[in-house]
């Protein structure tokens, strides 16, 4: 079975978007499960370099801050921007 690579399943989703509609998105929305993940990652970031541990509402991107949304109706291996 592959692997699912979350960030780069976001980052491309992203890129894609970008791509088609010429801006980036204003948001991704994921499945709970996935945003949980994501926000492990990215608190352990945080705290590697020092930064006080907040629940991620905004993802860094090359395109800018890009809003994660949590949406219970997904499946964990989808994202969807908008």
């Amino acid at each position: 079975m592959d692997q699912f690579d979350a960030f780069a399943e976001v980052y491309t989703s992203i890129e894609r978007h970008v791509m088609e509609h010429g801006v980036p998105p204003t948001e991704v929305v994921v499945a709970p499960s996935l945003y949980s993940w994501l926000r492990d990652i990215l608190r352990e970031e945080e705290l590697l370099q020092g930064r006080s541990i907040t629940d991620p509402v905004l993802l860094e991107t090359p395109f800018g801050r890009v809003r994660i949304v949590i949406d219970e109706t997904m499946s964990p291996y989808d994202v969807l921007t908008q």
